[in-house]
C-alpha cells in the first residue's frame, strides 16, 4: 500500500490525481510571438507548483516578459492570446504525459 510519502513529488508536495497516484502540479505553457521575419515562433515554459491553470499562465507570461526573454524576441511583449496550455502528469507506471488539447486553435481568456 502506498503512503502519502510514497506519492510525494520531488518538491515535497503531494497532489493526488483521480487514479490515486502522484500528479505533479506542473504545466507546459506555449507562448507564441512573431519573429522579425513575420513567422510565428513558439516558446514553451514549464511551470511547477502553480496550483491551478490561471496561476501557471500568469507565471509563464511573467517569465516570457522578462527583459532577457524580450531581448531575445527583439523587445516584444507577449500576451495571453492563443496560448497552448497542457498539464504534465504521470500515469500509474510513472510515464510522463501531456494532458489537455494538443492543438493551438482557440484563444482562451485568462
Amino acid at each position: 500500500m502506498l503512503t502519502a510519502m510514497d506519492r510525494s513529488s520531488p518538491s515535497g508536495t503531494t497532489e493526488t490525481g483521480a487514479d490515486g497516484f502522484a500528479q505533479p502540479g506542473k504545466w507546459l505553457i506555449g507562448v507564441p510571438f512573431r519573429s522579425s521575419a513575420s513567422r510565428v515562433v513558439w516558446m514553451y515554459y514549464v511551470v511547477g507548483g502553480a496550483g491551478d491553470v490561471s496561476r501557471a499562465v500568469r507565471v509563464a507570461l511573467a517569465r516570457a516578459n522578462r527583459a532577457r526573454e524580450r531581448q531575445v524576441r527583439g523587445g516584444a511583449f507577449v500576451t495571453a492570446e492563443d496560448l497552448e496550455v497542457r498539464r504534465i502528469t504521470l500515469d500509474a507506471l510513472g510515464h510522463t504525459r501531456l494532458d489537455g488539447p494538443g492543438d493551438r486553435s482557440a484563444a482562451l481568456s485568462w
